[in-house]
């Protein structure tokens, strides 16, 4: 059955097939093989949120400078 497919498929196809499986294997290869990223490689593709500012102090609630009657 192979040598039927083999030999049905046009020469521009084997070649086309076989450099597909070539550029297979060569990619697997790479991923197994290849060099490893480094861990301090800051992120290219995205922005990092540098997260929420610290939250501001409590402040005490106003009072006037001096003494008002009306003033709870």
């Amino acid at each position: 059955m192979r040598a039927e497919i083999v030999g049905a498929m046009t020469r521009d196809v084997k070649i086309l097939v076989g450099v597909g499986a070539l550029v297979l294997v060569a990619g697997l290869g790479w991923m197994v093989f290849g060099p490893r990223l480094a861990s301090d490689v800051p992120p290219v593709l995205g922005y990092v949120d540098q997260g929420a500012p610290p939250a501001p102090k409590r402040t005490p609630p106003p009072r006037p400078p001096f003494k008002l009657p009306w003033w709870k």
